[in-house]
């Protein structure tokens, strides 16, 4: 498809672009938006750009004063690690939709998760939309692209019975025994716990309040207020976990003052003995793992400590506006939706109990 873009006022010569596209609806569907944008007095893009450079302008311009600093950190992963090396030697204006395809099915062969490329693919779409915003595309081709379609993870969770034998060998071999035990009884969070504050929690109430979440960002360590709205909540504590926090603030009151200036007092509730943050990942990789290992239980991430907290409250018949509370969810059918595995076992008791309210005699 060649467009004709008049004489240059230069040279006086004629001006023309040629597109190409594997198909003719293809070429006429661009041919329709070219013809639109010009007739609204707009200018066909004109640049040399290659996809990979425009990611690093768009990361640069755009991402870095938009996003946070995690999120940040995790589009350059993508840029730099995935979508330059697959795509950014092709120039952009000639990146097509069956380019994209292409790249999103061989990261799935790759064995990355559905999750993981539909990240991918919302990071490009993104990207390219505001390629076309700064009149550097005339469309986005992203837009006549099929990301994957998302599968659903199992989710991992531990029962009743393996519960109690998890926080029985963490009492007996691990130093955070107290944060294993909230995060199963609160549904909080990692970051969330990790960002706890002694002044968040009124122990004589039982509660404890959702204020900040912590994460590492390399050697960066960041206090973030949470994402939402129903991400700051207040939650109600167990009073076995009342009584250990109790223990806990003891604790570190008398190693604050055996250190003196050396405790770094961030008034955190989960801290390293020097009153420093905690690291996550030693937690999830090294700790966790060792103490699932010894008690013979499967082996769970960290977040799904937040999974079994809400597992075990549905199974016990607790409305899921209550659960949806507790988890900082946005609304209980997504609370339902994440949890539906759940729902059998509930659907099952519904049934039983009914068909005995029926059987039932009246006097």
């Amino acid at each position: 498809m060649v467009v004709y873009l008049g004489q240059d006022p230069a040279t006086g010569r004629a001006r023309r672009k040629w597109y190409t596209y594997p198909t003719r609806g293809e070429a006429q569907a661009q041919l329709s938006h070219i013809l639109t944008q010009l007739h609204g007095g707009g200018a066909l893009p004109s640049t040399k750009l290659r996809t990979g450079e425009y990611l690093e302008k768009w990361l640069h311009d755009y991402a870095g004063g938009a996003v946070a600093p995690t999120t940040f950190a995790r589009y350059q992963e993508i840029v730099s690690l995935h979508l330059t090396s697959a795509l950014g030697f092709i120039p952009l204006q000639k990146l097509s939709p069956q380019a994209i395809q292409g790249y999103f099915t061989a990261k799935l062969a790759s064995g990355l998760s559905s999750t993981t490329v539909r990240h991918h693919a919302t990071l490009l779409h993104g990207a390219l939309r505001h390629a076309v915003k700064w009149g550097l595309l005339a469309r986005n081709p992203a837009d006549m692209v099929d990301p994957p379609r998302r599968c659903r993870s199992e989710i991992r969770v531990l029962d009743e019975e393996q519960v109690r034998l998890f926080l029985a060998e963490a009492r007996r071999s691990s130093v955070h025994y107290r944060l294993y035990l909230a995060a199963l009884t609160t549904g909080m969070r990692q970051g969330e716990l990790l960002g706890l504050r002694w002044r968040d929690v009124d122990l004589s109430l039982g509660v404890a309040s959702v204020q900040q979440t912590f994460y590492r960002l390399g050697k960066r360590m960041l206090f973030k207020e949470p994402k939402t709205a129903t991400a700051r909540r207040t939650v109600a504590l167990l009073s076995v976990l009342v009584q250990e926090l109790l223990s806990l603030r003891g604790e570190q009151r008398v190693r604050h003052g055996a250190l003196g200036d050396a405790y770094k007092d961030r008034d955190l509730v989960f801290c390293q003995p020097d009153g420093r943050p905690l690291h996550a990942n030693n937690i999830a990789r090294r700790d966790l793992r060792r103490v699932l290992k010894k008690a013979k239980l499967p082996t769970i991430r960290f977040h799904d400590l937040r999974h079994c907290h809400a597992t075990l409250l549905l199974r016990q018949g607790i409305h899921p506006k209550v659960v949806q509370e507790r988890l900082g969810h946005s609304s209980p059918a997504f609370t339902l939706h994440v949890y539906s595995h759940v729902l059998p076992g509930m659907q099952e008791e519904v049934v039983r109990r009914l068909d005995q309210a029926l059987r039932e005699k009246p006097e």
